[in-house]
């Protein structure tokens, strides 16, 4: 095969397109390798599908675990694939930047896959996978106004750094991925420290530089090695059709844009819509007219008044451009949670819930990189009733995941550590009323959910969406706060999520080629504006995290275990953790970095047991004394707990001035005495004495001279198992 090689810099690194080898059926396949990460991506162009009122494009992001060396973790199922939540969130951002490149009016299927083949662990691979993508795109016979690139920014130390490695970026304050159109930034996708909007605009023009350089290479590769596009069928309702209908519907789209108020949208253009089906009933019954065809004529048309409508400076729901929907929000909105909130911002609508476990109950996620655990997860959930609609409830769909890693990570800059609060934490927020960025809703909820629940957030997080109506001329208004229409209707949803003094998250969907810089500057003005209202209200509610947790909530308590410690804690076979569960009634866990978690409902039994776990892995010093409880008593001296769980050998050499030839006679089980860290032998056994009782006790003068013992220095036992109580860790 005619294997075809070209050559793109990003950044101080290099990106290889090669075409022409693999998947030769393929409309368009583009192999990308930077460092020793190779991805595939194919494109293939399906039927023209005219039954859909939307373009029916899908893209499926596949990390193959071979790629990094590795077989999938579980018992049975060890077949490679399956959408994971991560591949599922790479597909989406690929999804989003290309789908608004796609002429209007095109209903051909596209079928975009992208296939992670080598992963060296070292390169960030949605460098590779989105220039693959788009060139695969481009190369194809497939109609696309592309290019489009993702430009990968970092902040490390203090300084902006473009295309930065794993390694790099796991220092990183910022990590802001920005895709570009021919006309500037089509999508956003980042995650930040609380880093200040003029720092994050900054890398945002430095990303888009190096967006324009990108795009140019493409360009030349496709010129290159690119197809003829295909002439497609523009199944966009005519123009003379979308005249006919404007006729009958004046009088009714006045009177929409007069009503408009929040949520009004859907009932009256459900209204609109039966009129129109009754109207061309006949020509619809004889199949002149396609119902399809009609209902995306009505949708245009409303979108066309609407748009001309808030160009004039005239809002929808009678709101001022910057004008926040009327808040409303409840925290401990449930009895027996750990922690709730209500969140309501006009007819969007969100209670968040909070659950605590211990360290044991994490997330593992496995992708190609290896596996890694989460304490912190965000789930977010929307059943059919939350638009007013029936159907289907089962899995999470791409939506919902993508919704939930937003609100998630919008979060992670305030979550406190394991070392902190040492508590697994999972938030679901139950969506029960969408018009609007419901997204949103669920951050600012999570935030009220968690400082109801006591978890000791750093700050605060609130987040807004600003949308945008734009004309052809350079004309364009932002909406705060946007509502369902106004999302339908109009060309952005530029979600941005923060504290009061940075931002910690940005998602951007847009339904035109890119953005502009001032656009994008703009918006960072009236976000800010918003987000420091709605953390007002917020903060009225409940300004600071609760002081104790729910009586509901497990109580939890974390040691640290030295690594030569851990086994002594467990104990052989698991003996000795198993025995201080039993004693104290909790339940420990100690994952592979030796945090030892500490659970149970009643707060003295867990100080109890975190008492004897530190007590056992304290490294004793010579010349400390300690209060001691004599646990058996031998011919060769007495065995004392010194630390609770604890004990070593007071010999019988210490316990009197002389021969003692039995040391019962002076000692017995239960007697408390005090003893001194005198020393340590070869095997770093402690060794006892007891200055006091020895002096009190000058020995026996007829008694023969002791042979030489062992000393003892008996933390439990050795060696074992770990998680006991939990199941075994891969």
């Amino acid at each position: 095969m005619d294997k075809k090689s070209f050559d793109i810099a990003v950044g101080d690194k290099k990106i290889t397109l090669t075409t022409g080898q693999l998947a030769p059926q393929a409309s368009g396949a583009v192999v990308a390798q930077m460092g020793n990460t190779v991805v595939l991506a194919t494109v293939v162009l399906g039927a023209l599908d005219t039954s859909k009122d939307y373009f029916p494009l899908s893209v499926e992001f596949a990390d193959k675990l071979y790629s990094g060396g590795l077989i999938k973790g579980g018992k049975w199922m060890k077949r490679d694939g399956g959408g994971s939540d991560s591949s599922i969130l790479l597909g989406r951002i690929i999804d989003r930047a290309l789908r608004p490149l796609f002429p209007a009016g095109f209903k051909n299927e596209v079928q975009l896959i992208i296939t992670v083949l080598s992963n060296d662990k070292e390169t960030d691979i949605i460098v590779p996978a989105f220039i693959a993508a788009s060139a695969a795109v481009g190369i194809s016979n497939i109609p696309f106004n592309g290019p489009v690139s993702a430009v990968r920014v970092g902040q490390i130390e203090g300084k902006l750094t473009l295309y930065p490695s794993l390694k790099e970026m796991a220092k990183s304050q910022m990590d802001l991925l920005i895709c570009h159109d021919p006309e500037g930034v089509n999508m956003i996708e980042a995650e930040a420290n609380i880093i200040n909007n003029d720092v994050v605009l900054e890398a945002v023009k430095m990303a888009m530089a190096a967006g324009v350089t990108v795009n140019a290479k493409i360009s030349e590769f496709v010129a290159q090695f690119g197809q003829k596009k295909i002439e497609f069928v523009d199944t966009s309702p005519s123009t003379q059709l979308l005249a006919d209908i404007e006729k009958h519907l004046q009088a009714d789209l006045a009177q929409f844009l007069k009503d408009g108020a929040d949520g009004a949208h859907i009932a009256a253009e459900d209204a609109i819509k039966t009129k129109i089906k009754t109207i061309y009933k006949e020509s619809i019954e004889s199949g002149e007219q396609s119902e399809n065809t009609l209902m995306e004529a009505v949708d245009t048309i409303i979108r066309q008044y609407f748009r001309e409508h808030a160009l004039k400076g005239n809002r929808y729901d009678k709101r001022q451009f910057d004008e926040i929907r009327p808040l409303n929000v409840e925290a401990g909105y449930l009895p027996c949670t750990h922690g709730s909130a209500l969140f309501q911002r006009g007819l969007t609508q969100a209670l968040t819930v909070v659950t605590l476990g211990s360290i044991a109950e994490q997330q593992y996620l496995q992708d190609s990189f290896g596996e890694v655990t989460k304490h912190y997860i965000h789930y977010y959930s929307a059943a059919p009733f939350s638009t007013g609609q029936t159907g289907r409830l089962g899995r999470p769909g791409r939506r919902e995941v993508g919704h939930g890693a937003l609100a998630e990570k919008a979060l992670v800059p305030v979550i406190p550590s394991i070392e902190d609060f040492p508590y697994t934490i999972v938030l679901t927020s139950e969506v029960l009323s969408q018009n609007g960025s419901s997204s949103m809703a669920s951050t600012c909820g999570s935030t009220m959910a968690l400082m109801d629940a006591g978890v000791p957030l750093k700050d605060k997080v609130a987040g807004i969406s600003v949308g945008m109506i734009s004309d052809d001329k350079g004309k364009y208004v932002l909406l705060t706060d946007i509502a369902g229409i106004e999302d339908h209707c109009g060309d952005m949803d530029f979600k941005i999520t923060g504290t009061r003094t940075g931002i910690t998250a940005i998602q951007l969907d847009i339904k035109r080629m890119g953005l502009s810089y001032q656009m994008i500057a703009d918006t960072f003005v009236a976000s800010t504006k918003a987000r420091m209202t709605i953390l007002d209200k917020m903060e009225s509610v409940l300004a600071a995290p609760r002081s104790q947790l729910s009586v509901y909530a497990p109580k939890i308590k974390l040691v640290i275990l030295p690594e030569e410690k851990i086994g002594e804690v467990i104990g052989s076979g698991g003996k000795t953790i198993k025995g201080l569960m039993e004693k104290y009634g909790v339940q420990i866990d100690i994952d592979d970095e030796g945090r030892a978690s500490i659970s149970a409902i009643d707060q003295v039994k867990i100080d109890a047991c975190a008492t004897e776990i530190e007590a056992m892995i304290k490294e004793v010093q010579i010349g400390e004394v300690y209060d001691g409880v004599v646990t058996r008593v031998e011919a060769y001296g007495a065995f004392v707990e010194f630390l609770p769980g604890r004990e070593a050998l007071l010999h019988v050499s210490e316990l009197s001035g002389g021969f003692l030839n039995d040391p019962s006679a002076i000692i017995k089980v239960g007697d408390k005495l005090s003893v001194t860290i005198s020393g340590f032998n070869d095997n770093h056994q402690i060794k006892l004495s007891a200055p006091e009782f020895k002096a009190a006790h000058p020995g026996d003068p007829n008694a023969m001279p002791q042979r030489e013992r062992p000393q003892f220095d008996r933390p439990r036992q050795q060696g074992g198992f770990r998680n006991f109580g939990s199941g075994p860790r891969r």
